[in-house]
């Protein structure tokens, strides 16, 4: 979660370091080479800067023609619509000889340039301001009713009948020009209108060609006007600008200058002052540079050519001193100043990337376990996923204004805040599609694997699968072929026959409906243990009616199964039973026996030996035939229960008692942890006393020499819990649920006593008290836990 926190901080610190850099920093050369120790004036930036701006002098001395007189604007200058088109190679001769006054023609540009009708420039020039009488003017859209020109087919005729009245009056103009949309004249020429000029010449061919000469050169004049004015502002100003300019013809004339004073000794003047400057002598086409050569410049010689002129010289450069802020002294502030910035850019940008892979190399991690955690994203769908983030990346991209992006601080704002939330999208989605390849559920969580995986099935099962869809879409067709019928047609007949289709198809829905609810009610009882259940098959039908029987076949062969265990069971019972007491009657003998000989005066130590043997073994084989015995009566349920309330802190330090000489034999230290007040549980006395026995029995037969055991008791109000823990001798090798099994001992070699029954019957008899015996084993550590509920 860091990691992703710092990620998208640096994420937001480049994205506005990268617009600080972007009046300067253009591209990645442009970084290589401000961090090589070149200063701004020795930079390709400063060089693309510097042609630039000598192609933009150059188009506004082009300006200068079509706008200045002697130097200066004059708006009273002559002009004609062919000096502003961009191909006057085959103009009008309209546009080539009308003279314009260059103001009106600028006012006219500033704004919309209202189109109208040919139709409507006749109308007005014939009956707005023209000699022509009222009383002869035609029918015409202006006398139509609105009814009558509702229709592309009247207005048509009405274009015919004017041109009918303008070709009795002479003026030759077809329907079709009447069309035509020309700009309406707010400035004259200085001789005639448009409408006068054809009407003069007796031509209305041209008009569509005028009309789009005059719409192009008024949009290239407020464009130019536009730029004049601005060019005009820094290039003749010589305060505001640190580039330099200056030109001069062959007979000495200045044609263009910015430098202070008159400086015809050009030469001077940009040694001592311009630290980066080009001159071109177009006599004798040659370049000299001020204390560096700019290679570009030759490369584009042809930004020093001026048309109209043969021999003169061009001089351009820079003031160093930057006494005038423009575009180049922000940019040498901004170049020398930016290298530590570029720094923290790419610096932040190699964290970003460390902190990425890292974010993908602990994506679905715990500190808790290996295993690969998935959130709720992940366990949705891939491709909903990967549409939802798309969605919402392509909504704030679309909500996002691109088309008005400018250097205001409230537009890089926003773009800092849209790029921080779109990288922090683009994070997640992509960790998230780490997370799925991790845990391998990009593939399997996916819709077309789900596809995949449903037609497999759908073809496993085609017996059933087709029979379903064929019936499905009979249902479909029927249902929407009613319905149709109904909706289109109104009747209620067939109305009424939807409803019975519907009703039908309701009823045997229900039918199966019940017959599966049956079913499931007798796999239910089955499995509850009422194997003597039948499911009734008499009112099914079909797959239900065979399922119904197989469940019913299944029921009687696990209740026949369980018959047999069951007879088996007491049949093994009473075998162990009956074997038990044959051998417990002469074993009783034995015992006897070797009591009365133990009582004899043997002064014979091998013979003492021996009975001492005989004592051992036939006690041990006393105590397995009891288990036996034991073991037996709980696995068949032949076991009668006391249940009294009994002290377990009592039985615990009586059973201690007990055991303390067996423990010490073995250099067993027990560290006991029980509470001193009494703790009372609900169980057999005879019974609770056996579980504790075996325990420390297995304790003291497995336990390692020297080493610590632990008793603990903790209780709460709801449930007392009883716990041994020790170190075994032998490595337990063996899984813990196998410890309770009979016959299973953790000393496989069995060089120890024991029968393999001890922990297995405490288990069964915690379990018949209604407690619960667990087994814990972790290399040599056993701990054995017993839960009871409590009583008070």
């Amino acid at each position: 979660m860091i990691a992703f926190l710092i990620q998208q901080v640096l994420v937001i610190t480049t994205v506005a370091l990268a617009f600080y850099l972007s009046n300067i920093i253009l591209s990645i050369d442009d970084i290589k080479e401000a961090m090589s120790g070149k200063s701004y004036l020795e930079s390709q930036y400063f060089k693309d800067q510097l042609i630039n701006k000598i192609y933009s002098a150059n188009q506004f001395m082009d300006y200068q023609k079509d706008f200045e007189v002697a130097g200066e604007y004059n708006g009273n200058k002559e002009v004609t619509i062919s000096q502003f088109l961009n191909d006057n190679s085959e103009m009008s001769q309209f546009s080539e000889t009308q003279i314009y006054s260059l103001q009106d023609l600028v006012d006219w540009s500033q704004g919309q340039i209202e189109m109208i009708s040919l139709y409507e420039a006749l109308t007005d020039y014939l009956y707005g301001t023209n000699n022509i009488e009222a009383t002869s003017k035609p029918a015409t859209v202006m006398d139509a009713d609105a009814d009558e020109i509702d229709s592309d087919e009247s207005l048509t005729a009405d274009y015919k009948t004017f041109s009918d009245n303008m070709k009795s009056l002479g003026i030759a103009v077809t329907s079709d020009m009447l069309q035509i949309e020309v700009p309406k004249e707010n400035y004259l020429t200085t001789k005639t209108s448009l409408i006068d000029y054809c009407l003069e010449n007796d031509d209305f061919s041209e008009i569509e060609k005028i009309s789009m000469e005059m719409q192009e050169a008024l949009n290239n004049i407020a464009e130019e006007y536009t730029f004049y004015n601005q060019y005009a502002a820094y290039f003749k100003s010589v305060d505001s600008s640190n580039f330099k300019i200056y030109i001069q013809d062959y007979k000495g004339d200045i044609l263009f200058n910015n430098c202070v004073g008159d400086n015809t000794n050009y030469e001077e003047y940009f040694n001592n002052n311009i630290s980066c400057g080009i001159i071109y002598n177009a006599t004798t086409n040659e370049f000299s540079f001020t204390n560096f050569i700019i290679d570009d410049v030759y490369s584009n010689v042809d930004l020093f050519k001026i048309p109209d002129q043969v021999n003169y010289i061009y001089a351009v450069g820079i003031d160093s001193r930057y006494l005038h802020s423009d575009e180049f002294s922000v940019a040498n502030y901004n170049y020398d100043h930016n290298r530590d910035s570029i720094i923290v850019l790419v610096v932040s940008m190699l964290i970003i990337l460390i902190c990425f892979i890292y974010l993908v190399a602990v994506s679905g991690r715990s500190d808790k376990d290996e295993e690969i955690h998935l959130n709720g994203f992940d366990k949705i769908k891939t491709e909903i996923g990967a549409g939802i983030g798309i969605v919402i990346g392509a909504g704030i991209l679309g909500f996002f204004p691109i088309n008005s992006l400018n250097n205001r601080l409230s537009t890089q704002v926003l773009v800092i805040g849209v790029m921080g939330l779109e990288s922090m999208l683009f994070t997640l989605e992509f960790l998230s599609l780490t997370k799925r390849i991790k845990a391998g559920q990009l593939w399997k969580n996916s819709i077309l694997y789900m596809i995949i995986k449903w037609s497999r099935i759908f073809f496993r099962y085609r017996k059933v699968t087709t029979k379903i869809v064929i019936l499905y879409s009979a249902f479909l067709i029927i249902t929407l072929g009613l319905l149709d019928i109904v909706f289109s047609d109104g009747s209620f007949f067939m109305l009424l026959v939807w409803f019975v289709f519907v009703g039908v198809v309701g009823i045997i829905l229900l039918r199966e409906a019940v017959a599966r609810q049956r079913i499931m009610n007798g796999i239910e009882k089955i499995t509850s243990g009422d194997l003597d259940n039948k499911i009734d098959v008499t009112d099914l039908k079909g797959s239900n009616q065979l399922l119904a029987q197989a469940i019913n076949n299944i029921g009687e062969g696990l209740h026949n199964a369980v018959d047999a265990s069951m007879r088996n069971e007491r049949l093994k019972t009473d075998l162990i039973t009956n074997v038990s007491h044959d051998i417990k009657t002469p074993l009783t003998s034995i015992i006897n026996y070797v009591d009365l000989i133990k009582r004899e005066n043997i002064e014979d130590e091998k013979i003492k030996g021996y009975v001492d043997i005989l004592d051992k073994k036939s006690q041990r084989l006393k105590n397995l035939t009891e288990d036996l015995v034991e073991a037996s009566k709980i696995s068949s349920g032949n076991i009668k229960l006391e249940m009294t309330k009994i002290n377990f802190v009592e039985l615990i330090n009586q059973t201690e008692g007990e055991f303390s000489e067996k423990f010490g034999a073995k250099g067993l230290q027990v560290i006991k942890t029980i509470p001193e007040d009494s703790v009372s549980i609900n169980a057999d006395g005879r019974r609770i006393w056996r579980v504790v026995e075996n325990l420390y029995n297995n304790i003291a037969k497995y336990a390692m020499e020297n080493s610590r055991v632990y008793i603990d008791l903790k209780a709460d109000k709801d449930q007392v819990v009883f716990s041994v823990k020790n170190i075994s001798e032998h490595p337990l090798n063996i899984n813990a649920d196998e410890l309770t099994e009979r016959f299973i001992r953790g000393d496989v070699s069995r060089s120890t006593e024991g029968s393999g029954l001890g922990l297995s019957i405490a288990k069964n008899l915690t379990n018949l008290q209604k407690g619960t015996f667990e087994i814990y084993l972790d290399g040599d550590l056993f701990r054995v836990t017993i839960t009871f509920p409590r009583v008070v």
